[in-house]
Parts: C-alpha cells; sequence; structure tokens
C-alpha cells in the first residue's frame, strides 16, 4: 500500500511519479536557503512538477503569495491549501521554453516513469531558472557515476542539504485510501539538492549541510 518511489515494484507505483511530499520538507528547505534575493527583487517561485502543489503552498506561507507558478502534465493542484489563487499551466516540462517568470525553480521531480527524467528535468531547470534551482531526490541518486558530469563538470550544485529524518512520500492517488498511514514510516533517504544559477559552484566546492530532525520526531 506505501508504493513509495523507489520501493514498490515498478507496476505498483504511480505511472508519472507523483508522490506527494511533506510540507516539513520544503519547510526546512525554506528556513534554510532563505531566498531573500526572491523575496527582494519581486521574483517567483515555480514548480514544474507541482502534484498537488505541497511546494508552492509552503512557499505562499513564507511571503511569496502572488508569485507562485505551478505546472504539471496533469492538474492535480490541491487549491484548498492557498490562500490567494495560484497560477497552474498544463504542460511537459521538458517542451518549455521559457519559465513564467523570473525567479527559482523548486521541485519534487519525477525519478523513474521514464528513462533519465530526473537528470533532464534538472540540466532544463538550469537552463530556465534565473536564481536557483532546488531539487527533493532520494540521496541514492548523488552516486551514479551516470551524473558524474553533471555534479563534477557541467553543473556542481552549491549545496546538497540533507534530511536526517526520513520522510514519506506516498503516492498522491493513495492518500485518501492510506489515511493516516500516508505520510508515516517512510523508507527512503531523501536530499535537497540546491544550485545557484547566478553564482556558479567551482568543481568540488558543494557544500553539503545535514537538516535537524522536526522536534519531537514528528
Amino acid at each position: 500500500m506505501r508504493g513509495e518511489i523507489s520501493s514498490a515494484k515498478f507496476d505498483k507505483r504511480h505511472p508519472l511519479d507523483w508522490y506527494v511530499e511533506p510540507s516539513w520538507t520544503v519547510q526546512q528547505l525554506i528556513k534554510q536557503v532563505h531566498f531573500r534575493e526572491e523575496l527582494v527583487g519581486g521574483e517567483g517561485i515555480w514548480d514544474p512538477a507541482s502534484g498537488s502543489g505541497t511546494i508552492c503552498s509552503a512557499f505562499e506561507g513564507a511571503g511569496f503569495d502572488g508569485r507562485l507558478f505551478l505546472s504539471d502534465v496533469v492538474d492535480n493542484v490541491d487549491r484548498s491549501q492557498f490562500l490567494f489563487a495560484p497560477v497552474f499551466q498544463s504542460a511537459d516540462f521538458l517542451e518549455l521554453d521559457r519559465a513564467p517568470a523570473p525567479g527559482s525553480s523548486v521541485c519534487n521531480p519525477p525519478y523513474s516513469y521514464r528513462k533519465g527524467i530526473a537528470e533532464a528535468f534538472v540540466r532544463h531547470a538550469l537552463k530556465l531558472a534565473t536564481r536557483r534551482v532546488c531539487m527533493l531526490l532520494p540521496i541514492k541518486w548523488l552516486s551514479s557515476q551516470v551524473r558524474f558530469g553533471l555534479f563534477m563538470q557541467d553543473h556542481p550544485p552549491a549545496e546538497v542539504l540533507v534530511l536526517t529524518q526520513r520522510p514519506s512520500m506516498p503516492p498522491g492517488d493513495r492518500i485518501k485510501l492510506m489515511g493516516n498511514r500516508a505520510f508515516r514510516g517512510g523508507m527512503i533517504d531523501y536530499c535537497w539538492i540546491v544550485w545557484n544559477v547566478q553564482e556558479p559552484t567551482a568543481p568540488g566546492q558543494t557544500r553539503t549541510v545535514w537538516l535537524p530532525p522536526l522536534p519531537g520526531g514528528r
């Protein structure tokens, strides 16, 4: 029933990798990175794999109301999370040639339903974002000969932010059925990988930060 990414058999995964991150994972990112430049400069936050909209909902709580942009191949946005109506575009991110507004791309990208899709998301976001790119991915994604070129040659990240508390990311279409179990008992370790588009990081200079667990281990 859990069906988490990388923990379920392929035929039991969501066909479009729609896995819902708990809001605290985004709040920890905001607390660490701050996103002051975006706030001061009137820039936007764009989630190009928005799912139910958890990421942009957390940014609304951080003062980005009116500057939130969501897109995905299917509209599953839970608009009850928002005080202000977010801007949604139905689109395949990899087919878009521009961002909806200057600013940063923050995303829990699809991981496996198409070969190489997570790296394709990263590389495309780095072309379109004007400030930052932040991607939430399983920690094991860092360990790959295939992505050595991405991390050490083409686009070294500024930071890797390790979630020391393991989140549960249930498939979006099963959350109601799973009830209270949906966001309990995570099985996969995750991290935020952060790039600064305006100030590229030199190879070997990526900073690793361990984000603290939630109070009381919630």
